[in-house]
């Protein structure tokens, strides 16, 4: 699967970037998201789609 990367370096990048409070949460759907790629049997069990929330502290926009 090209361009997939794990929770936790989504994570270290958003952290590298100034963003706190990182939350990265799977969407109920996610399965049928994922089977929908159709990129083969069984992906959904290694993959999900997320909503990712974070916070860039107003100093660091400035």
């Amino acid at each position: 699967m090209s361009g997939a990367i794990s929770p936790d370096e989504v994570k270290q990048i958003l952290v590298s970037l100034g963003f706190q409070d990182i939350a990265i949460t799977p969407k109920k759907n996610s399965n049928e998201i994922i089977q929908s790629w159709n990129i083969g049997t069984g992906s959904e069990n290694v993959v999900f789609s997320a909503y990712i929330k974070a916070v860039k502290p107003l100093n660091d926009i400035l």
